[in-house]
């Protein structure tokens, strides 16, 4: 995560710690840092596998409460292994426990395509919605559709936040129409190639079944980073090659920003999210929204352009009505527009301050 994020815990708190896994594998390679002295690392290497988790689970668990001994809060981003070890190591130190719930455990666990995966997830679902029963605060990055996969408990101080930054939304006035008007219908996806549950492979099948009129005046956009081979492979087959443009990664900022504002049309038609930057970003620049009905997504799109997970037929039927109502098209774009304000950073960060000012209040460290 970038320092903006990081920035969002330290306007209440003098030093974060981060417990985390490492990985030996290149494909997994990341940068770890903040940007900020006052956060730190830790990063453990028992954990490298499912099979190695269970060896190491007490060597982890020790590695886990050295840390927890010495905090204030306890801070779990769910749905997370680690998460969870952490939370109950929490509990029985008698440690105030902050839950953010970033996503479903179900849909997570059940989207990456391993049996061990699917028949983990309601296992895993039900200690996550145990741990944040049990939590002292709750922070949600949806408005109604995590609340309701996941209820706190009555006395549990909580607050719909998402951690998504947005610091500039377009005025009406500065949208332009013609990217909804013109012949060619500019589609974008954005998300990285390597975990597919961002849905490539489902928006490609849904412009392979459009008449060859609308299919052949479509532009695909996908942005993300990571190996598409597969993704040129299903396009071959379908015959769309010519229809997509591969971005590659752009980190969040100017350069997405200015290929969002030439967009007839954002899709996100995910098997698993929390509150997808990239959705809210697309709005931020006028975009008209569609995507699948999981995490946060519903609290953003339009009803009748929700589609169910995988359910490519429906995402078609719905492209090819807009293609012939362009009205529509610049109608969301406004929609888009004013509902994307509320995710603003100076929203946000005045809900942050209420909840830092009452979860301060009782908690023994203020």
């Amino acid at each position: 995560m970038p320092k903006t994020v990081w920035d969002n815990y330290l306007m209440n708190f003098d030093n974060v710690t981060v417990f985390g896994r490492k990985s030996n594998n290149l494909k997994d390679k990341k940068s770890v840092s903040s940007g900020n002295e006052n956060v730190k690392f830790y990063l453990t290497q028992n954990y490298s596998s499912i099979i190695n988790l269970f060896l190491n689970y007490k060597k982890i668990k020790k590695e886990l409460s050295v840390l927890i001994i010495e905090a204030d809060i306890v801070l779990v981003r769910l749905p997370s292994v680690l998460g969870v070890i952490a939370a109950f190591s929490a509990f029985k130190l008698d440690k105030k426990v902050w839950v953010e719930i970033v996503g479903n455990a179900n849909e997570a666990m059940s989207s990456h395509g391993s049996i061990l995966g699917i028949l983990i997830a309601p296992i895993f679902h039900k200690l996550m919605k145990y741990v944040v029963s049990k939590a002292n605060y709750t922070s949600y990055v949806t408005e109604n559709k995590l609340q309701k996969d996941y209820p706190h408990n009555k006395n549990c101080i909580t607050v719909s936040i998402s951690n998504v930054i947005i610091k500039t939304v377009l005025e009406e006035s500065q949208i332009d129409s013609l990217r909804f008007t013109s012949n060619n219908l500019k589609i974008a996806l954005i998300g990285g190639f390597d975990a597919r549950y961002k849905g490539q492979d489902i928006l490609l099948k849904a412009i392979g079944l459009l008449p060859e009129h609308i299919k052949n005046n479509i532009q695909l956009y996908f942005v993300g980073a990571g190996d598409f081979k597969w993704v040129i492979s299903l396009a071959n087959e379908l015959n769309l090659l010519s229809c997509i443009k591969f971005i590659g990664s752009k980190e969040s900022g100017s350069p997405i920003f200015e290929l969002l504002k030439e967009m007839s049309l954002y899709i996100q038609p995910s098997f698993t999210e929390g509150m997808p930057r990239a959705l809210l970003e697309a709005m931020s620049m006028g975009c008209p929204i569609m995507g699948s009905i999981v995490g946060g997504i519903p609290d953003a799109v339009s009803k009748d352009l929700l589609h169910q997970k995988g359910d490519f037929k429906t995402i078609a039927k719905q492209i090819e009505r807009l293609y012939f109502n362009r009205e529509i098209l610049k109608k969301e774009s406004f929609r888009s527009i004013a509902v994307v304000r509320p995710y603003l950073k100076n929203n946000l960060d005045a809900k942050r301050k209420i909840l830092y000012k009452q979860m301060n209040k009782v908690s023994d460290y203020s």
